[in-house]
C-alpha cells in the first residue's frame, strides 16, 4: 500500500500539534505569578518578676559572736523565664532575732554592691555573703544562739 501525502501531513501536523500543546502547557505552569510585599511581624516583651529570698534560717552556720563579723547565707528565687545576676543586696528593714530579749541593734548588716551572683531561669540558688553582718561587743547574753533575719534588697540584670 502507497503512502499518500495527506497521511504524512496528517502525521506532522500531529507530531507538530503535540509538541506545540506540551510547549504551550509548560509555557503556563512557568509563567506562575510571583509576589512581594511589606508589613510588620510582632513580637511582646515579658514583664519582669520580683525576685524573693527563700528561708534558710535551718541551715544557717553560727558565725557572730561580740566584736566579730558573721556570713549571711542567702538564697535567692527567681521566677522569671530568664537568668539573673544580682549585683547589689542591701538592708531593707530592722534586723530582728529569734529570741525576743536580745538587743538587736548590736547587730548590723553592711549592703554588698558589685557582686555578681548568678541565678538560674525559674529556680533558686544560694549564696554566702561573707563578713556582711557585724554583733558589736554591746551584746547581750540573750543574743547566744539567736538567728538573725536581715530584710534586703535586690537589685540585678538579666544575665
Amino acid at each position: 500500500m502507497a503512502r499518500t501525502q495527506t497521511g504524512r501531513l496528517g502525521r506532522r501536523t500531529a507530531t507538530v500539534g503535540l509538541a506545540l500543546g506540551l510547549l504551550f502547557a509548560a509555557g503556563i505552569a512557568f509563567a506562575a505569578w510571583t509576589a512581594t510585599g511589606t508589613g510588620s511581624g510582632y513580637a511582646k516583651a515579658t514583664t519582669a518578676q520580683p525576685l524573693t529570698t527563700v528561708d534558710v534560717s535551718a541551715t544557717t552556720p553560727a558565725t557572730l559572736y561580740p566584736g566579730a563579723t558573721g556570713d549571711v547565707l542567702l538564697r535567692i528565687n527567681n521566677p522569671n523565664p530568664y537568668p539573673v545576676v544580682v549585683t547589689d543586696v542591701t538592708g531593707n528593714g530592722a534586723i530582728t532575732a529569734s529570741n525576743g530579749s536580745c538587743n538587736v541593734a548590736s547587730v548590723t548588716f553592711t549592703d554588698q554592691t558589685g557582686l555578681s551572683l548568678n541565678v538560674p531561669a525559674g529556680s533558686a540558688a544560694t549564696f554566702t555573703l561573707s563578713g556582711a553582718v557585724q554583733m558589736s561587743s554591746a551584746a547581750n547574753d540573750n543574743c547566744q544562739g539567736a538567728t538573725f533575719t536581715i530584710p534586703v534588697a535586690l537589685s540585678g540584670t538579666s544575665a
